[in-house]
């Protein structure tokens, strides 16, 4: 049996479409299924309209004292939910409820653990987003991939809001999130072994209004720091980042030695303290942050194997590090300092664009196939 939840908060103008949709695509998938309308207290009718077609279809509708939040009211209503396959879908037309036929489908004919709407593979896509919306939306992406990379890294859309999830894989688990992102609690503390993604197009919103606000946004970023402490990976990044800061005290340390003790020549010296400090930090990773994390997937790659992936998801990074350090020691800066400047930006640059891709290397991440 499905069981789909739909949180709702004033949305009288787009509930009952929603849900005859719904509806219609489960019920041509040959499965037992059931709505269930989790409304907190929204004072627009939008409960009394899901109710309303409950004489026609399997809806159930679940009312709540007062605006609790989207992702609580995920949890709720898969707390009087019957199916063995769990979904969410927002009520506001935004999801194509036409998805969750193909998310049923993927999950019934694999032996995956949850079926991700996303957004961001073939064949799927955001409608007409304008630029600044498009960042914000991958910022929050690559930001919740980048904090939880142990889980996220390989993770196609960890903001989906439309996903399905076999309840054998969330039974016992303590779900406690905050805010909206329901999928991210799910993916972090769930016995997700194996995802499948299934693309879709995401529509603007043609009726209601918008719920997201800073309030949303601040309660985003406060669940993303609770799963980090809860879940021990904010100790995996100050592993990480401990190791970081050795590695460029190595490059500079041998920037020093290389040019004001042995004599070398500016470019030779670069050269090589960038690529001993990329050596020094893959082995140290691979001996500190990660191997009692995944010390079965770890024997899965060779470690020649694995250095020459992470030299090459670093090379952008390492490449800017080279180009600032000589640029600023041609315009008469110290080498050492000008080396300071260009490990900073490489440090800096790895942080927002490769955090995910850098994990990715020790294979932290469950499998991922596409739809």
């Amino acid at each position: 049996m499905i069981s789909v939840v739909i949180p709702t908060y004033k949305e009288a103008g787009s509930i009952q479409e929603t849900i005859q949709r719904a509806a219609a695509t489960l019920g041509c998938s040959g499965e037992e299924y059931e709505l269930i309308v989790v409304d907190d207290n929204s004072g627009d009718g939008t409960a009394e309209l899901a109710e309303e077609l409950s004489r026609k279809f399997p809806v159930r509708v679940l009312r709540r004292a007062g605006r609790l939040g989207l992702a609580t009211a995920v949890v709720d209503g898969w707390g009087i939910a019957r199916g063995d396959l769990l979904g969410a879908i927002d009520a506001d037309l935004q999801h194509p409820p036409e998805i969750l036929t193909s998310l049923a489908t993927a999950l019934r004919n694999s032996n995956a653990d949850l079926a991700i709407a996303s957004r961001y593979v073939e064949g799927g896509g955001t409608s007409d987003w304008e630029l600044s919306r498009r960042l914000i939306s991958w910022g929050a992406t690559h930001l919740a991939a980048s904090v939880l990379p142990l889980k996220l890294s390989a993770v196609s859309d960890p903001m989906s809001g439309m996903f399905l999830v076999r309840a054998a894989a969330i039974q016992g688990t303590e779900l406690s999130p905050l805010g909206y992102k329901i999928l991210l609690e799910v993916l972090v503390k769930g016995r997700i072994e194996k995802i499948v993604d299934v693309p879709y197009q995401f529509e603007e919103r043609s009726r209601g209004k918008s719920k997201l606000g800073l309030r949303q946004y601040g309660e985003y970023l406060a669940h993303l720091m609770h799963l980090s402490w809860s879940t021990g990976q904010f100790g995996a990044w100050v592993e990480y980042s401990i190791v970081g800061i050795t590695g460029a005290a190595v490059d500079l340390g041998l920037v020093y030695w290389g040019s004001e003790q042995a004599g070398w020549r500016v470019v030779g010296t670069v050269l090589m303290a960038v690529q001993t400090a990329l050596l020094w930090n893959f082995l140290w990773n691979q001996r500190v942050a990660f191997p009692r994390r995944a010390p079965s997937k770890l024997a899965k790659k060779r470690t020649l194997t694995r250095f020459l992936l992470y030299e090459r998801i670093c090379l952008p990074g390492a490449i800017l590090n080279i180009c600032l350090t000589l640029l600023l020691a041609r315009g008469g800066m110290r080498l050492v300092v000008a080396a300071a400047c260009g490990v900073l930006v490489d440090g800096v640059f790895n942080l927002l664009f490769k955090v995910p891709a850098i994990w990715r290397v020790w294979g932290l991440r469950t499998s991922v196939s596409r739809q």
